[in-house]
């Protein structure tokens, strides 16, 4: 009985990974919106139930993928802190949005999310709440305030987004280096 439990988790785990390996291929070729449940299943090769057992939702599942993508982890930025240390960590986003689906998925998202209660809501807890804490942690020592460090957050969240959207080669380190600069003089009120 107990081999048999876990050859099923064994069995379970690489579907799920299957999956999340799927809906990444798709969304890179084709974009997120072209993406269906259904297109999902037959490339992992399993049922819809089986997406719907572990996501309610397609954008619920498309923000697992886009941190499996952009881990926590690759976005420490080590012992770089402050104005340095967030432009690092912003680099490192930039390279991702680059090299993966990372990127189209989040432009997906963010599309869907004017019309789609679930892809705001997905969004909301996976990469708003989930994520503000990466940035924060990265000003603590420049920013005292937490709520500098929110603010900070919040115009870079905001200036990335609208790049990725709208300009998204713009993207790069000496972006990342000038938007880590003027984000954290905005938070200290304009002092340089």
């Amino acid at each position: 009985m107990i081999e048999e439990e876990a050859r099923n988790e064994r069995r379970s785990t690489r579907k799920h990974r299957d999956i999340l390996e799927a809906a990444a291929r798709l969304a890179d070729r084709e974009g997120y919106a072209a993406v269906s449940i259904e297109g999902i299943a037959s490339e992992a090769g399993v049922g819809k139930q089986t997406i719907y057992r572990w996501w309610p939702s397609k954008a619920a599942l498309y923000v697992e993928v886009y941190s499996e993508l952009v881990p926590r982890s690759v976005l420490a930025t080590g012992s770089a802190r402050g104005v340095a240390g967030l432009a690092v960590l912003l680099t490192q986003l930039f390279c991702l949005y680059r090299e993966t689906p990372a990127g189209r998925i989040l432009c997906g998202l963010l599309g869907a999310a004017s019309s789609d209660e679930s892809a705001r809501h997905a969004i909301q807890q996976g990469l708003v709440l989930g994520r503000a804490d990466i940035i924060e942690r990265t000003l603590r020592d420049q920013l005292t305030e937490p709520a500098e460090r929110a603010v900070v957050n919040e115009i870079v969240v905001a200036v990335v987004w609208k790049r990725l959207i709208s300009n998204p080669e713009s993207l790069d380190s000496r972006f990342a280096e000038k938007l880590a600069h003027i984000a954290v003089r905005a938070a200290k009120g304009g002092a340089t």
